[in-house]
């Protein structure tokens, strides 16, 4: 029996999921077929790439098997039953096909779960964009896939030009057998009860996988942690919801360049600029909703990438870091100031390294222990929001020949979470995408809205 299980980290998605709580991650591609031939991009085109390249993500054709009584973590395992018909399907908007029409379309499809008991994705293509455009919806379970290994998945899909790439034809696909419940039962039995203390001493190897981790010792383990302990509760906001299973969604975009431009002349990296134009942002919102704001913060969880090397397999290589980002009335260079000086701790307290650290000791807890571990930390006080910023290729990309034009993300909700937010840059665009709670989050277009006129204020006090 070949079976291969799940991290604890990915484990803690599936755990964490409830009906209220969708544990998916999305891309929301724009792609224009003006770079085709015949300038036309259609359902069939898709479909095509998908099945010429489905060996290069085997991972897509695997679903989850989970482990009787939970007493070690789900496997992975070869979906007999597979078929590529039920996971891509098409969509179309009402006219006219603007950012209204599509974020309508794209909430819906955020709101409704992942079938559990097939592979955990699906790709909407949709159709009646205007201006030509069409777009593709890639829902994929949070067990399965990070911002980072979306972008590897990224580049299996999409080629460097319009002319595809030539792929030698995929190789025959024979699933491997399924594990029975008995067998899986055996496994993790005999594991359990064997050489207990040496699968302690391999967990305190396994968080040391990477270069960056191979440097800590456990003084820095623990003053990471404690630097995370130390920072107490989050501050009280209106985000602070218990959400429901609907969710609103929307997009807001803007030139890379001009976030590499206000660095240049400011100081910092293009994430304290982003964070910064988000402070920006949710201080209109909250004033907007007549709020007090004055000497505010909100505490946003960033999740940092601890991938080594060039690992190109799915999965999830990242960890948990803190920033109590100020959303009170500031001018925009003190508020860079101030993002800056958070960014800057989060680097020296190795914050999200010890994180990962005490999650790899994870892999050698049983599964029910994980999972009551991960539901206990949901509902702890640790953040308001969360913001990601993913780094894409520079380079511009291509689908069965139509070029992509932008990717917003979209990222789960905390369980008292009503908002997160995600960016991407692909193509020289920065593209951000926000879900949010349908009733926690009705103002989210507002808030959409908000980042263009955060970023045209930072750009100003830039010179720009």
């Amino acid at each position: 029996m070949a079976t291969e299980r799940l991290t604890a980290l990915d484990a803690s998605f599936l755990y964490l999921e409830r009906p209220a709580m969708h544990m998916h991650v999305a891309g929301l591609s724009v792609l224009d077929p003006t770079t085709r031939p015949d300038g036309r991009l259609r359902f069939e085109d898709v479909v095509s790439v998908f099945a010429s390249r489905l060996h290069l993500a085997p991972r897509l054709r695997q679903k989850v098997k989970m482990v009787p009584f939970g007493l070690a973590l789900p496997v992975w395992v070869d979906d007999p039953a597979f078929d590529l018909d039920f996971h891509i399907r098409r969509a179309a908007l009402p006219h006219p096909g603007g950012r209204v029409e599509l974020a309508g379309q794209v909430q819906r499809i955020l709101s409704r779960p992942l079938d559990r008991s097939k592979p955990l994705w699906e790709l909407y293509v949709i159709e009646g964009l205007e201006d030509g455009h069409v777009a593709t919806l890639m829902k994929v379970h949070h067990a399965m896939i990070d911002g980072l290994s979306g972008m590897h998945l990224t580049a299996a899909l999409f080629d460097l030009s319009p002319e595809p790439r030539e792929e030698p034809p995929p190789p025959a696909w024979e699933p491997e057998p399924e594990p029975s419940s008995r067998d899986l039962l055996r496994e993790a039995t005999g594991s359990l009860f064997s050489h207990p203390v040496q699968a302690l001493m391999n967990g305190v190897d396994t968080v040391r996988r990477s270069p960056a981790l191979a440097a800590l010792d456990v003084g820095t383990v623990l003053s990471g942690f404690r630097s995370i302990v130390d920072m107490g509760a989050r501050p009280t906001s209106p985000l602070d919801v218990q959400i429901g299973p609907n969710r609103r969604f929307a997009i807001a975009d803007a030139p890379l360049q001009r976030f590499k431009e206000i660095k240049d002349v400011l100081g910092g990296t293009v994430n304290d600029v982003v964070l910064t134009v988000v402070g920006g942002a949710l201080h209109r919102l909250l004033r907007d909703r007549r709020e007090p704001t004055r000497g505010r913060t909100l505490r946003v969880m960033v999740p940092v990438s601890v991938q080594g090397g060039r690992d190109a397999s799915l999965g999830n290589r990242v960890a948990p870091a803190f920033i109590d980002l100020p959303v009170g009335a500031m001018g925009p260079k003190r508020r860079l100031a101030v993002v800056r000086e958070g960014t800057s701790y989060l680097k020296d307290s190795m914050m999200a390294m010890s994180a990962d650290a005490i999650i790899g000791l994870g892999a050698y807890a049983p599964g029910g222990l994980l999972a009551a571990a991960a539901r206990l930390a949901s509902r702890g006080p640790w953040f308001n929001l969360v913001v990601s910023n993913i780094p894409g290729p520079p380079q511009p990309m291509y689908m069965a020949g139509a070029k992509l034009v932008a990717q917003y993300p979209s990222l789960p909700l905390g369980e008292n979470s009503a908002l997160s937010i995600a960016c991407t840059s692909i193509g020289g665009t920065m593209a951000f995408g926000l879900t949010g709670d349908y009733d926690g989050m009705p103002d989210l277009p507002r808030l959409a809205f908000a980042l263009e006129e955060s970023l045209s204020e930072v750009s100003k006090a830039a010179g720009l």
